[in-house]
């Protein structure tokens, strides 16, 4: 009766332990074993019949606390401050250990089929059973937490692993899949956590000598609750940025949008006693900064331009989209100037604001409007890398690719992006590459290789270090 009693009392000291951290029972080494027993609690126990019941109480309750930990609280000795990471890395940790059940499973009944058949009996019959049910649970728990967490997969990824889930082999593949994304995800921003919560303590990363007035391009306006640089301009603020918003019209013109950037810059100027502006562009709001500076003689208030995909050369899409049947552009100027007077736009001109993006168009802008000496120009721009990047932006992209050059964002090349010192072409090592809409956050998404607030705080500090 002691031995019995010893082991309950074992198993229970070993519960204490594991509960308060002093132990590990389910660490990587130890998960190998747990996959290979845990789901025989029916065939443990029937071979256990014959023992006193403490002893078979003691293993169940030993058993019972495992799975319990596992299904619940899966999370090794890892701390991430994020709930969301916390339950995806759980999830991430469940699938791997399904993994592992399936594999030593597999391989156990497989040695047992080839030496002894088919067992007939009960017990093996109610063992097979509760494996499957453990092994699906567990994996079923994972994968769950690692879809409705992780921002990494898309919805076709997430519906792609679930229909591979359903199937043998291809099951293997799509767990392996969601483990290492899940893990590259929780690593990536952990750091990012871990990053910023020193940069905040120091809060002046970004903290340059003139405030910055973020333009946006065509077809947007300033909404006050929808920004259009999504998280940025919030994460410029953290690291000590002054961020103003151009507010020009969403289908202006470049010279009625210059006028209201004039406005803006000399707003800001007054409020914040700034003798000067640095301004960051994207797409078309980088024609109406620099028709501002040197069409409107702001130069002198403007530090620095930056300007991120930025049509400075022209769309040769553009070029056969104006030239369209009469009738159809007609159609279409009348519907999108109708629905941008209601967003705010006082003055606009669906017609003349695609004319001004075409490529003769830019080229006469850009004889007219020379760089101002007095102002800093740089530009940076995205590259996709095939037309599954980015479904959105699928069509323009074949169009501009067939057209002019595979080398674009979706809507503006490389090489007719590029003004003044040109800086990077941004884009991350996997498949995707960046989009025309994804340097601005415009979906709030994140992508592997690539962290679009890092980008604008590196953008950001770099003016700081040179002085604006």
């Amino acid at each position: 009766m002691l031995v019995p009693i010893v082991c309950l009392l074992a198993v229970i000291l070993l519960i204490v332990l594991d509960a308060s951290r002093r132990i590990d029972m389910t660490s990587h080494a130890a998960s190998f074993f747990w996959m290979l027993v845990l789901p025989h609690i029916t065939a443990v126990v029937y071979l256990l019949r014959s023992q006193p019941k403490l002893l078979i109480w003691a293993v169940i309750t030993l058993f019972a606390y495992i799975f319990l930990k596992i299904l619940i609280v899966p999370n090794l000795r890892r701390e991430a401050d994020s709930k969301r990471l916390f339950v995806m890395d759980g999830g991430r940790q469940q699938i791997i250990y399904c993994f592992y059940a399936q594999i030593i499973q597999i391989i156990l009944y497989t040695v047992i089929f080839i030496n002894c058949g088919f067992p007939k009996s009960v017990i093996f019959a109610a063992d097979l059973i509760v494996t499957v049910l453990f092994v699906w649970v567990i994996g079923f728990s994972g994968i769950v937490r690692v879809i409705l967490t992780s921002t990494w997969l898309s919805v076709l990824k997430r519906i792609a692993s679930i229909v591979f889930l359903q199937f043998f082999g291809a099951n293997l593949i799509a767990m392996f899949y969601l483990i290492r994304t899940a893990g590259l995800e929780y690593e990536f921003f952990t750091y990012k956590e871990i990053r910023e919560d020193r940069r905040r303590e120091l809060s002046s990363l970004c903290r340059t000598k003139y405030p910055i007035i973020m333009v946006h391009g065509l077809g947007f306006r300033d909404l006050r609750y929808i920004n259009y640089w999504g998280r940025i301009p919030k994460v410029l603020k953290e690291n000590g940025a002054t961020i103003y918003h151009g507010h020009q019209e969403g289908w202006g013109t470049i010279q009625n949008n210059a006028e209201e950037l004039k406005a803006t810059i000399l707003r800001v100027m007054e409020e914040t006693g700034a003798k000067k502006v640095n301004i960051i562009a994207h797409s078309k709001g980088g024609l109406d900064a620099r028709y501002a500076i040197s069409g409107l003689k702001m130069g002198k208030y403007v530090a620095s331009l930056t300007t991120v995909g930025t049509p400075h050369h022209g769309v040769k899409m553009v070029d056969w989209l104006v030239g369209m049947p009469a009738p159809l552009f007609r159609f279409f100027e009348k519907w999108v100037n109708s629905i941008f007077l209601r967003y705010g736009d006082k003055h606009p001109d669906f017609s003349a604001a695609a004319h001004d993006l075409t490529t003769t168009s830019a080229e006469l802008f850009n004889q007219s409007c020379p760089d101002d000496p007095q102002v800093y120009y740089q530009s940076y721009t995205s590259v996709l890398k095939n037309i599954f990047s980015d479904y959105i932006l699928l069509i323009p992209y074949i169009f501009i690719g067939i057209t002019d050059s595979w080398d674009n964002d979706g809507l503006v090349t490389v090489e007719s992006s590029q003004w003044g010192a040109f800086r990077e072409v941004i884009t991350n090592r996997f498949h995707r590459g960046i989009s025309h809409a994804d340097i601005i956050d415009m979906k709030r998404e994140n992508f592997r290789g690539f962290d679009v607030t890092e980008k604008y705080i590196e953008i950001v500090s770099e003016l700081k270090d040179r002085g604006y």
